[in-house]
């Protein structure tokens, strides 16, 4: 979700001093989140919140804006605080199918299965052909030794995305 072309940011945004400059003089906000997303994944994660703070204050009904500041506490291992942001973009936008996916996989690592399984059964409610949906309830089902669900869920997952599997770290 962070990858994104570097070197057009770092041209379009070399005059500003700070983010909320770039927020008062960007007319698209999804361009300025994906400056924030650009500085994620440069670890610098700091200045990505700033971004995506920014890009808040401009249009306080941004999910987009909330789900990516969730992804950055998660990464800083802030996870009450990645769920208080994914909360806020769901509350915002309900039907965003890849917000409830990593709501659940937040809450799988506070070992909150049965919240985390809901969230993924939302998000495939939303959009039943996410296989990252499925593979992750399919893991969580089989961390609480339910094989027989679980393996129709990474079944589900293959199916609907054979290379899923090489694509993902397994533990």
């Amino acid at each position: 979700m962070f990858k994104i072309n570097t070197d057009y940011f770092k041209n379009k945004y070399r005059n500003f001093s700070n983010e909320s400059s770039i927020a008062d003089k960007t007319i698209n906000l999804e361009e300025l989140v994906k400056y924030g997303e650009k500085e994620a994944s440069r670890n610098n994660f700091e200045k990505a919140l700033n971004i995506f703070d920014s890009a808040i204050r401009v249009n306080p009904a941004f999910d987009t804006a909330y789900g990516d500041k969730a992804l950055v506490f998660d990464k800083m291992g802030q996870l009450d605080e990645s769920l208080k942001m994914y909360s806020k973009a769901l509350e915002i936008n309900p039907r965003n199918s890849v917000t409830w996916h990593n709501k659940g996989l937040t809450l799988t690592k506070k070992k909150r299965m049965d919240e985390a399984i809901n969230c993924f059964d939302k998000s495939i409610s939303i959009d039943k052909n996410y296989s990252k949906a499925w593979y992750n309830k399919g893991r969580c089902l089989e961390m609480q030794g339910d094989m027989e669900n679980a393996q129709i869920c990474l079944t589900k997952a293959r199916k609907l995305d054979p290379f899923l599997f090489s694509k993902i770290k397994l533990r």
